[in-house]
Parts: C-alpha cells; structure tokens; sequence
C-alpha cells in the first residue's frame, strides 16, 4: 500500500526534529499551557459520534518544543470515537515557546480539547462542508482500495477533493491533503495524469503551510513525484521524491523512537518510494545512484 494510503493512527507523533535534552524540559500545568496558545484550532466533530451523540473531554499528554511546536503526544483519556479527530486538531496549534533562566525550553503537560454537542451550530459553514466532505472522502477510499472502476474512483475522488476546497483557508488542512492526495491516486490510476499532477500539487501546497506530520507530508511529495515520473518530468520527480524519502525517513525514526506498532508500515511504504525513484534515476542515466536506492530499499522489505 502506498504511503499516502496509510491512515494515520497514531496516538502519538513527531512534528520537529532537534528536540531538547529531557534535563531542558519544564512541566507546566494545563492553566500555563492554554495561555502559550499562539495558534488555536477548533476540532472537527466526527459526523458518527455526533450521530452517536458521543461528547466529552480528550485529554493529552505533550512535549512543546523550543520552537513552540508540539513535538509529542498522547491520549491520556478520553472517548475512543474523538480521539482521532482530536489528534488531528491539536496537531495543528502552535505555541508561545517557554522560558528558563531567560533562555527558551521544552514544556511538558496536560491539555485537553473538549466536544460539546452544545457548541454545535447546524448553520455554519463549516459544519456543512464537513458533513458533505467525509461520505464524499470515504466513498473514494473505498472505491480507491476496491482497484476494479478506476473511473467511478476518479468521480469520487474528485468530489471529495472539491468539496475539501471549500473549507477555509485556515482550517481542515489534514482533510484538504488527504483528499487531494486521494484525488490525484485516482486519477493516476485512470492515467489522468493532468488532473493528477494538479490535486498532487495542491497536497504539497498544504503541507507546506506546516500543519501535517512527517507521513503526510511524505504522502503529498510521493504522490507528486509519482506523477511528474509517469508524465517524463524526471527532474521534479527525482526532486519530490528526495523529499518524500527525508520526511519518511524521519517517521521511521520516531516510529523506532516510540515503538509505534505500525512502524513496518512506514518502512515498507518508505521502499516503495525508493523503488519508484530508482525507476526515475535509471531513466535519468544515473545508474549508480538507483543502485543505491535499491539497496537502500533492500533493508525495508
């Protein structure tokens, strides 16, 4: 399965390399927390649990860098049916970087992201969008991962991709690379390839704004590079997908770090990359550097 398939479930992650030593590392209560808060997302209540009538409070356990981005984290506590969307929230706030003796430091301690049915409002645009969104999102997973109506795959794809378009620009970025990452396989499985290599460099275009993790930002140079390499653009394939290594190869590492048990997946997904950038090398008449690719890949499978 290609690395832009791979969900992400995982409780915990990486954003930033270079953490600070763990003697560098303050704890902070909840209180001190909130007030660091620079960037602040609101969480995308999950259309099921909403159904459900599922609310309650996800609790974290995070390590904010010197840089004020979240380094690590884990679910303490909280209903299972949010903690993803949770997750996905709280991975896109930033934070006011801590001080020691006038100098910065890492924090640690508990936030926590609340869902209220109460705070749901029906009218807002937002809300709308997302209930359009995620039937639209799952239909073109499912009809991605069936492989037999490449065609019926791209319709839907492309739908979730547009819709995904509508949310603010300030919001939703894991739902906009997703679909765009979904759209642009789609259509690369139905040789579209024009169409592709647009919704694969809108994927690139969110990761860019810095909100993803390692995988999905791995995710969104792969698939471009996967589309420029069957279009003939060598150059910006082999380019993209050097990136997609680097990022991949960092969520391996914090995969080993933490024990993340789908770690093999990483890794796996990781080969398929260097195989598909030693098809682009050899093409390039670089043979020694897609040898090296190949043995690299070796290790991963």
């Amino acid at each position: 399965m290609r690395i832009h398939r791979i969900l992400l479930l995982a409780l915990t992650f990486p954003l930033n390399a270079g953490a600070v030593d763990a003697q560098d590392e303050i704890p902070v209560d909840q209180t001190t927390l909130d007030q660091h808060v620079d960037h602040r997302v609101q969480p995308v209540y999950p259309p099921i649990a909403k159904a459900a009538h599922i609310q309650g409070t996800v609790t974290f356990e995070i390590r904010v860098g010197i840089s004020g981005r979240i380094e690590s984290m884990k679910v303490v506590s909280g209903p299972a049916m949010l903690q993803q969307a949770a997750i996905d929230c709280l991975k896109q706030w930033s934070f006011h970087p801590f001080e020691k003796d006038g100098g910065p430091v890492a924090a640690s301690g508990q936030i926590s992201i609340v869902f209220a049915l109460s705070d749901y409002h029906p009218g807002s645009d937002d809300e709308q969008i997302a209930d359009r969104y995620f039937p639209l999102f799952d239909q073109c997973s499912k009809a991605i991962s069936l492989r037999a109506d490449t065609k019926s795959a791209e319709d839907a794809c492309n739908k979730a991709a547009e819709t995904a378009e509508k949310f603010g620009s300030e919001v939703r970025f894991i739902e906009k690379r997703s679909a765009f990452v979904y759209a642009a396989t789609a259509c690369t499985n139905n040789r579209d390839l024009p169409k592709a290599l647009a919704w694969a460099s809108k994927a690139v275009g969110t990761v860019k704004l810095g909100h993803d993790d390692n995988s999905g930002s791995s995710a969104a140079y792969f698939t471009k590079g996967e589309v420029e390499g069957l279009s003939g653009d060598l150059p910006d394939a082999d380019q993209d997908l050097a990136t997609a290594e680097d990022f991949s190869r960092k969520a391996i590492e914090w995969a080993h770090q933490v024990h993340f048990e789908h770690g093999e997946s990483y890794e796996h997904t990781f080969a398929q990359i260097l195989q598909f950038h030693a098809k682009v090398l050899q093409a390039m008449g670089r043979p020694d550097e897609a040898q090296k690719k190949l043995d690299e890949a070796a290790k991963y499978n």
